[in-house]
């Protein structure tokens, strides 16, 4: 009877975090929940858009810039799966932000341009840096440039498919000798980059009282689970 009892009461007690907090979500509990500072950024079409005009609803928050070479395009395929599967309840109780960590090259026309060729519809957003740095700390975003250039050839590490280009030869796009490192009867056109940019972030799903709740990483997002936190955000009273 003493054990049935000690069960009973860890089950309606619900798990723990490694916190010891109750681990409430499939993603990662932000414990305790975290207040979203108000921001006014600019989206793709050039409007301004306030974060306080989405207090009462979910907002999913995702970091992203258009010259990622990995995970960013993976990052923005989920949210579009996870904003056709909201249906109707996306732009009323649910709303999708991708914020830029780039904003010296991700303005207005290049997040247009992003967006478009990918069919995201919702706000994609940036403005100056000193307006984008206290929206980066709001959410932890860890942020690094760099400008690493192992083989001399202008185009950064973090850029360059070809780290190996022959001294001095002229470089496409990726970083790859347009003489020596081109597929047969392709050349692409010239891109330096001069910086190389390293986030250390994930999705943010924020509460309908501007609260910070829950977090998923950008290479684990499971996107049924992530949905499924979005909707257990819905259930609760604004």
């Amino acid at each position: 009877m003493i054990s049935l009892a000690l069960v009973s009461t860890l089950l309606a007690a619900g798990c723990l975090g490694s916190d010891g907090e109750p681990d409430i979500f499939y993603g990662e509990d932000i414990n305790p929940p975290r207040p979203t500072e108000d921001f006014v950024l600019f989206d793709q079409n050039g409007d301004p858009v306030a974060f306080n005009d989405y207090l009462g609803d979910v907002v999913v928050v995702a970091f992203l810039f258009t010259r990622c070479p990995d995970v960013c395009p993976q990052v923005s395929a989920n949210m579009a799966w996870i904003g056709e599967a909201l249906g109707e309840d996306l732009g009323k109780e649910v709303h999708l932000l991708s914020i830029t960590v780039d904003p010296w090259y991700d303005n207005s026309s290049v997040l247009w341009n992003y967006a478009y060729d990918r069919g995201l519809e919702w706000p994609h957003l940036s403005s100056e840096l000193e307006i984008m740095e206290p929206v980066w700390r709001s959410f932890e975003v860890g942020l690094e440039t760099y400008a690493n250039d192992s083989d001399g050839d202008g185009t950064v590490d973090g850029f360059d498919l070809c780290p190996d280009t022959p001294e001095g030869e002229q470089t496409d796009a990726d970083g790859c000798g347009v003489e020596t490192q081109q597929p047969e009867d392709e050349v692409q056109t010239m891109h330096h980059p001069l910086y190389y940019i390293d986030h250390t972030t994930g999705t943010i799903i924020v509460d309908r009282q501007g609260y910070q709740r829950v977090y998923w990483g950008d290479f684990v997002w499971n996107a049924d689970m992530v949905l499924d936190d979005i909707r257990q955000l819905m259930e609760e009273n604004p």
